[in-house]
């Protein structure tokens, strides 16, 4: 059985009850509801378990010594007799009867809410100086394929894992959604989790932008489909629906077949390749919103799983420096946007310049250099009077802007 000798700042020293009555001066620690032994660099005294992590260690060191102290004190008021009235626990996960587990119970449960008091304690501190340093949390999202493990950087769309699924199977994806809704950067993520090469290709209006030309002098010019397409990577099309339906159809024969005859020969598809397209629209042609748009036929929209994009949260809290006030006024201008049928965008690149410029100037010069560029007096006057939020200081401004 273990004794208790001193606690505090979630650390706890104990004795080994019988090794004391013998004349045993030995201390152990007591972490987390297992035992610890300092004298040999806090490996723990049971089979199987590593040693504490090195800040645990640093703080047990750092109380040693009162520790120590603690137990001489007590060492000189003991009388010979069993102690009694102390609260013990049992030495390695060992409990004599229910009376021994219920008190290896209680040492672990105070164990752990010692971890979980500090832990609410210190985490809005640490919360709260990362997203004013960084503007958001830094997220960790790895990617395990069978040949290594890929980590990504930066906050990913919501979408993110759905799309890398399906790309991962080999099944070419369209991402429909407005403009500035981060796209592009989500393929670029979805190559990168998967360890493949980021191929990309803007709207498609010449043949030879896709198949590459061979020109006067026999000299053969690679695409970045072509190189995808013989040396494996993820081909990233923008803006499918504004290429004209002639290159589709060399797209989707390419991904129907598995070879492809380019100027320099037939073209046997990498095990590798795979394919994303990206638009504004839903393949239905041209709207009021995204004129020179194309309608894609059925035939090309049958080969792409459609996945719709939209404006992230997580991503605007990134670009916005965790401005809870700018991202409600965003979302607020969107709507008032939508029901009064404008033609008008706010992209993350908004609210990122927006969030950069406040401070450097006022925020009615601020929102005309980054937001309301473009929209005329009225268009600005009917946004503001179907906005709910008329307490909001970006508000405010842009009524000022009117």
């Amino acid at each position: 059985m273990f004794t208790v000798v001193y606690a505090k700042d979630n650390i706890t020293y104990v004795i080994d009850t019988e090794e004391f009555a013998k004349g045993g001066n030995n201390l152990y620690l007591l972490f987390q509801g297992h035992y610890y032994d300092p004298r040999n660099k806090f490996n723990s005294i049971e089979a199987g378990r590593k040693c504490l992590p090195t800040p645990v260690i640093d703080r047990a060191a750092f109380h040693k010594n009162a520790a120590e102290k603690a137990l001489e004190k007590m060492r000189h008021n003991y009388d010979g007799v069993p102690m009694s009235g102390i609260a013990t626990a049992p030495a390695g996960g060992e409990s004599s009867g229910l009376g021994g587990k219920l008190e290896e119970l209680f040492f672990k449960t105070v164990a752990e809410a010692s971890t979980e008091s500090i832990f609410k304690e210190v985490y809005p501190v640490v919360r709260k100086k990362l997203i004013d340093e960084f503007g958001f949390l830094p997220q960790r999202h790895e990617v395990v394929t069978p040949n290594a493990i890929n980590k990504i950087t930066g906050v990913t769309h919501e979408k993110f894992d759905d799309v890398l699924t399906l790309v991962s199977a080999a099944i070419p994806v369209f991402l429909a959604g407005p403009a500035g809704t981060g796209k592009n950067v989500l393929a670029q993520q979805v190559a990168a989790g998967l360890g493949l090469n980021f191929y990309f290709t803007n709207a498609v209006t010449q043949e030879y932008k896709l198949t590459g030309f061979i020109d006067a002098n026999g000299h053969y010019h690679e695409t970045a489909f072509y190189k995808a397409f013989k040396d494996g990577g993820l081909f990233f099309l923008d803006e499918m629906d504004g290429s004209i339906p002639e290159v589709l159809i060399i797209l989707n024969a390419a991904i129907a077949n598995g070879y492809f005859d380019f100027p320099t020969g037939q073209v046997t598809a990498h095990e590798d390749f795979r394919v994303i397209a990206a638009g504004n629209t839903y393949g239905t042609g041209a709207d009021i919103e995204y004129t020179g748009r194309y309608q894609l036929d059925a035939a090309s929209l049958d080969r792409y799983a459609l996945m719709e994009i939209d404006y992230s949260p997580k991503i605007e809290e990134a670009v916005a420096n965790g401005n809870n006030e700018l991202i409600t006024f965003i979302h607020d201008f969107r709507k008032a946007v939508q029901k009064a049928h404008i033609h008008h965008l706010a992209t993350y690149r908004a609210i990122e310049r927006i969030a950069k410029l406040e401070g450097t100037m006022d925020i009615k010069t601020v929102l005309n250099i980054s937001l309301l560029k473009g929209l005329s007096t009225d268009d600005r006057n009917i946004i503001a009077n179907d906005m709910e939020y008329k307490s909001n200081k970006y508000y405010k401004a842009l009524k000022a802007c009117i």
